[in-house]
């Protein structure tokens, strides 16, 4: 009893000295005021740049119209030299052939003249036989008359080939000829397309300019509209559609990106025209994990200047958000390379800032709290974890296993730790669904080696469930429970969700476990990044629809962003007073003896704020 006295006695004094830092602080809340009138000068110069970047809009459509104009025009020539090339390539088929028929003509015609001469030589040989037995014509002229009529009729047979043979070759050497000037003149077709494919030259340098210049304004365009939302502190929402599986390859695509920004769905009414609906960011198949990572780098360092950062998945079973927050080893997701983009900034702000990691991981099963980095051991047993809101709404798991980090390899080991552990399980839809939430929370406390400023900031990665139907995933026993479990607190998500998009007063978050994880990330004090994954196929699309106005409610969901940064004394005598309220309740619930002080003499941390 004379411990805890002096204990209360040491709390009253601290409080006191606490309450002069609070007048202290009210000071710097007045400097903060005026910074809020600095930012707001800021905003509307940031306005006035969007007004600029509607108009570099305006003139980027012009000149893809542009471009559009001469892409259908070299269309149109490129088609014109096909087909004048197919007409070069049937006549000079043709040419060739005639000249295969000329060269077989002219060895014929050879082959006759030899056999001409050699016809004349017999004659010459029969006429000197004819001058040597002219003593015997009364016995050979028959015979001789004979002969002579042979020889005519061989001369006029011999004589009418000649003749067809020349005609032939006339007729062959004037379509030689004709062929000629048409090679000739596809020549010339052959020059003037080469001079169209020069000219096309700078056209084709221009659109290759534009294209860059479009995606570098898209890129930009996308920059500013993320630093916007910040400023709001709305909720950022990625939509992501996986590819088709085998299972699915003979269903039609329901659901497409129609640019970086933008979806569409198709109506469950086919005569209907598809949905739009627009996200801060859209990928689809075409998009590679270190595209997807490229939009989320940024929330890195917010946690590591001090802000709370929350990311989190959500879709129907099957959708693809493990594989976007974990990945795979060939393809790690967001969590691997948000690990080790974490350190590469801490290493770069390593000569200003000491820093300290800390780490720790749950999965939500069936309404339990389970710490996945709590090792077991005989007679060891595992402590009740309790979910608690700190005096800035950020919310803590007391009781919980934290593993100090210094590396991205101890980072990882204890994530694989973690993952090794989480339940999974083969269904229809799935043949590793998760059939738990996953949170993983990674907390990291710089100090600043000049100003002894301390920021703490938290970075939140939770892959949730995916909700499922029950005749889809054809689960039973254990399995239907686990899915009845999962469905139940996404509905509780989905009512706050709904409450925080009316504006109620009441926001339910104590009606589940999750909501409690989730009640600094929706509506309250961090940077959320919401993924909604899809899936493309037809037979998905009552929930893909589902899961879309889901998200669609989440964007409007405005936090109020704040930077947890406390001088090295205020962040000390947090911990001091955090530490002595932890042995207070734990001497209250071992039902030992406490002085009677009263709640006015022994503050909680949340009541200096208060007052």
């Amino acid at each position: 009893d004379q411990a805890l006295s002096e204990k209360a006695a040491e709390l009253t004094q601290k409080s006191d000295e606490l309450t002069q830092k609070t007048a202290a602080l009210s000071a710097k809340d007045q400097a903060l005021s005026e910074k809020d009138a600095e930012l707001q000068e800021k905003r509307q110069a940031e306005q006035q740049a969007i007004e600029a970047l509607e108009a570099k809009d305006a003139q980027l459509d012009r000149l893809t119209s542009e471009l559009q104009a001469m892409q259908a025009e070299k269309d149109r020539c490129n088609q014109q030299l096909e087909e004048e090339a197919t007409r070069l390539s049937e006549k000079e088929a043709a040419l060739d052939s005639l000249k295969k028929e000329l060269q077989r003509l002219k060895e014929e015609s050879t082959r006759q003249v030899a056999e001409k001469e050699e016809t004349w030589k017999s004659l010459s040989e029969l006429r000197a036989q004819h001058k040597e037995l002219r003593d015997q014509q009364g016995k050979t002229s028959s015979e001789l008359s004979t002969l002579q009529l042979q020889l005519q009729e061989r001369e006029v047979e011999v004589d009418g080939q000649l003749k067809e043979k020349d005609l032939t070759i006339q007729k062959l050497e004037e379509d030689s000829a004709q062929l000629s000037a048409q090679v000739t003149e596809l020549e010339g077709v052959r020059e003037r397309a080469a001079q169209a494919e020069k000219m096309l030259e700078p056209w084709k340098k221009r659109t290759e300019e534009v294209q860059e210049a479009f995606q570098k304004e898209q890129a930009l365009r996308k920059r500013y509209h993320n630093q916007m939302q910040d400023m709001k502190g709305a909720i950022r929402v990625f939509a992501r559609i996986r590819p088709k599986v085998q299972r699915e390859a003979d269903q039609e695509v329901a659901v497409w990106r129609r640019d970086a920004f933008s979806l569409e769905s198709a109506a469950k009414d086919k005569k209907s025209p598809p949905k739009d609906y627009n996200f801060d960011s859209v990928f689809d198949e075409h998009n590679s994990q270190e595209d997807v990572f490229a939009d989320c780098r940024g929330l890195i360092a917010s946690a590591v200047d001090g802000f709370n950062v929350t990311v989190f998945a959500y879709g129907q079973t099957g959708a693809g958000k493990t594989h976007t927050m974990y990945g795979t080893d060939a393809m790690p997701g967001l969590v691997p390379r948000a690990a080790e983009e974490l350190f590469t900034v801490l290493r770069r702000y390593a000569h200003e800032c000491e820093s300290r990691v800390v780490c720790s991981m749950f999965e939500l099963y069936r309404d339990d709290l389970v710490d996945l980095l709590f090792t077991k051991a005989k007679g060891k047993v595992a402590p009740v974890l309790d979910i608690k809101k700190d005096p800035r709404g950020t919310v803590k798991v007391d009781n919980a296993v934290e593993i100090e980090v210094g590396s991205p390899q101890d980072l990882q080991k204890a994530i694989l730790m973690g993952m090794e552990r989480r339940h999974v399980a083969a269904t229809k839809m799935n043949a590793d669904s998760s059939r738990s939430h996953l949170i993983f929370i990674v907390t990291i406390e710089c100090t600043n080696k000049k100003s002894k400023q301390v920021s703490s900031g938290k970075l939140t990665l939770c892959d949730l469930a995916g909700s499922e139907r029950l005749k889809k995933s054809e689960v039973t026993g254990e399995q239907m429970k686990e899915a009845q479990s999962i469905n139940k607190s996404l509905t509780a998500l989905g009512d706050v969700i709904e409450a925080l998009t009316k504006g109620q007063k009441h926001v339910p978050y104590r009606n589940h476990r999750l909501t409690q994880l989730l009640s600094d990330s929706l509506g309250g004090n961090a940077k959320t990044l919401m993924f909604v994954n899809c899936s493309p196929a037809s037979g998905n699309l009552d929930e893909t629809s589902a899961a879309l106005a889901y998200a669609v409610r989440a964007k409007n969901i405005v936090n109020k962003v704040e930077k947890n940064s406390d001088s090295q004394e205020v962040a000390r005598l947090k911990k001091v007073i955090q530490m002595l309220s932890t042995e207070l309740e734990q001497a209250r619930k071992s039902g030992e003896a406490l002085p009677e002080l009263g709640e006015k003499e022994v503050p909680e941390p949340g009541d200096e704020k208060k007052k």
